[in-house]
């Protein structure tokens, strides 16, 4: 069965578009630019690539896991702070990355590519808790 942080890894460069289109009037011109660079498309990979490290562990090593994501996440928020961003930049890129997820799937749905309904349901619980992880942890480094 193909899990959904496969398929997004399998789609990452229309994901990576869908996220930093979607970003237009939402966040600054400046952080989208961010995303849309080669630097956005090493931030989409990283989160893929962990999504699909922390679905694939064994449970008991999966807390281990996220406190390495969410330390990963504070120090990169940590440096665009630095560099002039801002907090609510950060956090709705976030939120809008989990609306250009759900077009990426459904793009998958009419290719067939996804898992049975159930197992889908189950799978983004654990996707969006993840991205809440995520958001958390950009705001615990303001």
């Amino acid at each position: 069965m193909k899990t959904l942080p496969l398929i997004l890894r399998d789609h990452r460069e229309e994901l990576w578009r869908r996220w930093a289109d979607a970003l237009v009037d939402v966040v600054g011109s400046d952080y989208r630019e961010l995303v849309a660079s080669q630097l956005g498309e090493r931030m989409l990979r990283t989160l893929v690539d962990d999504l699909i490290a922390f679905t694939e562990a064994e449970q008991y090593e999966q807390p281990r896991l996220m406190r390495t994501v969410e330390e990963h996440t504070t120090a990169e928020a940590r440096h665009r702070w630095s560099m002039g961003f801002t907090v609510l930049d950060a956090v709705l890129s976030i939120h809008v990355l989990r609306g250009a997820i759900s077009d990426t799937l459904v793009d998958a749905l009419v290719l067939d590519e996804m898992p049975a309904f159930a197992d889908t349901l189950d799978q983004l619980k654990v996707l969006n808790a993840f991205l809440d992880r995520l958001v958390a942890a950009t705001v615990i480094a303001a």
